[in-house]
């Protein structure tokens, strides 16, 4: 009927008004011509949105679930660091994008739990403003003491915190990073006030490798070569359960310290709004990217664990993390001021 209208338009015989519908119907034909010859999504490289530096555990992470990912989906993954302010810059980048499923973030226990009790003046909400997609796994952390010290042990460290604590230093990488959560929740478990000293520069794992600093909790993967080494001595781990990696190793809970249950964790969110069924794609599409042998074999003996947990579950986890988070900032008194 539309088409001939169309005929009749073109041959001067509608009246001016019938020639306007004409016109608004010729132009919503095209438009759905147009929209139906465009391909499935993604058609076009994605984006997503590390919001660390490169080279940290966080961004090495990213690159090998982001490069399996890219098979999966077909579609290249364009990993963009965006660092700054504990990971707020590169989170409220992403949470202000469109929400066409081409702008993504590799979030972290910090930047949608963390965050929310460090930063008062945080410009998005970690629950309202993204669309969460799926959890990826987390890196339990690892207590190391610079040779230098004597300790070989968490009793060691016990008996030299409490005989001369003005020796000993926690190192982190930054006020209300898991490493200072990590250290503060340790000094309240054991009564004990060990200085922290924050670095913001990178510069302390090398300053505990020459013993300038004392002590620090660290992911698995950038001690390895240290620990095997000699260069560092590992006394505990922060995971529910002992690193396969160093079986030898006790956790904090088995050492008496069950608040010390720490494992920084990552997951895919998107802006708030996310079609539903982009949203599905891209959940079933990290499912089948964890699952993939290769992807598992590259991250073996890192320390880290692949933990897929879909959208709906990710929006409970959050909100829990969000609401266990601030025990640990309060007991790092690194609340928002």
């Amino acid at each position: 009927m539309l088409m001939n209208a169309v005929r009749r338009l073109r041959a001067g015989v509608l009246f001016p008004a019938a020639r306007s519908m004409v016109a608004v119907g010729f132009a919503v034909l095209v438009g759905a011509a147009g929209t139906a010859h465009a391909g499935p999504y993604p058609d076009r490289p994605i984006r997503l949105v590390v919001p660390f530096g490169a080279g940290t555990t966080t961004d090495m992470l990213a690159r090998q679930v982001g490069e399996q990912l890219s098979t999966v989906l077909g579609q290249r993954l364009v990993i963009e660091n965006k660092a700054g302010a504990g990971g707020t810059v590169g989170a409220e980048a992403v949470a202000k994008s469109p929400p066409d499923g081409y702008t993504l973030l590799w979030g972290t226990g910090q930047t949608q739990a963390v965050n929310v009790s460090v930063y008062k003046s945080m410009r998005y909400d970690p629950l309202k403003d993204f669309e969460p997609i799926a959890r990826i796994g987390s890196q339990p952390l690892v207590l190391v003491a610079a040779p230098s010290v004597g300790i070989r042990s968490l009793d060691d460290l016990l008996a030299k915190a409490k005989s001369s604590p003005d020796s000993l230093i926690f190192a982190s990488t930054g006020l209300g990073s898991s490493p200072h959560l990590a250290a503060a929740m340790f000094n309240q478990s054991v009564a004990i006030d060990i200085m922290h000293v924050p670095y913001a520069n990178g510069q302390a794992l090398p300053d505990l490798l020459t013993g300038r600093t004392t002590l620090m909790f660290y992911p698995y993967l950038p001690l390895k070569g240290f620990i095997d080494s000699g260069e560092l001595v590992p006394l505990a781990s922060t995971g529910d359960e002992r690193l396969p990696e160093l079986p030898q190793l006790p956790t904090m809970r088995e050492a008496g310290y069950p608040k010390l249950v720490i494992a920084p964790w990552y997951a895919v969110y998107g802006p708030a709004g996310m079609p539903a069924d982009i949203v599905a794609l891209l959940e079933g599409a990290i499912r089948r990217a964890l699952a993939d042998k290769y992807l598992t074999d590259r991250v073996a003996n890192t320390g880290t664990r692949l933990e897929f947990l879909p959208a709906r579950e990710l929006a409970a986890f959050t909100a829990s993390e969000i609401n266990r988070s601030r025990d640990f900032v309060a007991a790092a008194g690194a609340g928002a001021k």
